[in-house]
């Protein structure tokens, strides 16, 4: 059975190529694991902790928040036939919106082996400054085999809440508009209200439902 398995994992490796992981402090995890999704050969990116001088005590974004030393990463899974690991960097540091002196969103490449990190100071050490004034000799190197998955609610998060906004400001716009102008039916008025406070309720309940964190290996 097991060398079922390990054949069938060897095929479907050779047909989309060996996936491998990044681990990046990048700022505030949201956007850059939407931007990086667009890159091609990434697989996947999830948001997450890494980097605390105790890898095993597990964080919550309220401890993260509150300087437990963890850092906001994204984990980038791309295909390495398709995409290096300094390309994945590249990007990375392009979609970086990282806050200087903070250790929460630092800029920092965790590295999962020695080979990694000695690729990633390579990459460092290569240099560059974006418009902004951002350098890439900013950027820390770190080892760690601890990757803590976040919250339910942070992945994908633009992604889920961008039309959630957009559909809210809607909403809030009608409801004004009709406050001037008099023109929605009493129970049109109603049903923008009763949408406006289920967006709220579901903004609330995922922050509860959805609050658990899973310590993942590198």
């Amino acid at each position: 059975m097991r060398s079922s398995l390990l054949l069938v994992a060897g095929v479907v490796e050779a047909l989309v190529g060996p996936q491998r992981t990044a681990t990046l402090g990048l700022g505030c995890f949201w956007e850059p694991s939407e931007t990086l999704l667009k890159l091609d050969g990434v697989v996947d990116t999830r948001c997450g902790y890494a980097g605390a001088a105790f890898p095993d005590a597990k964080p919550d974004y309220n401890s993260v928040c509150g300087g437990d030393g963890n850092v906001e990463c994204v984990r980038v899974t791309y295909d390495e036939a398709r995409v290096s690991y300094e390309d994945v960097l590249d990007a990375a540091f392009a979609a970086a919106k990282p806050v200087l002196g903070s250790r929460q969103y630092a800029p920092i490449v965790f590295a999962a082996s020695d080979e990694e990190a000695e690729r990633a100071a390579a990459w460092v050490a290569i240099g560059g400054k974006r418009d902004d004034g951002l350098e890439r000799r900013q950027f820390a190197v770190e080892t760690t085999d601890t990757f803590w998955l976040a919250e339910g609610y942070h992945q994908e998060y633009w992604q889920k809440w961008r039309p959630r906004y957009a559909a809210l400001f809607a909403l809030v716009g009608l409801q004004y508009a009709d406050s001037k102008l008099d023109f929605l039916p009493p129970a049109a008025d109603a049903a923008c209200t009763a949408l406006a406070v289920c967006i709220g309720l579901l903004f609330l309940g995922e922050r509860v439902l959805d609050s658990e964190t899973t310590k993942l290996g590198a």
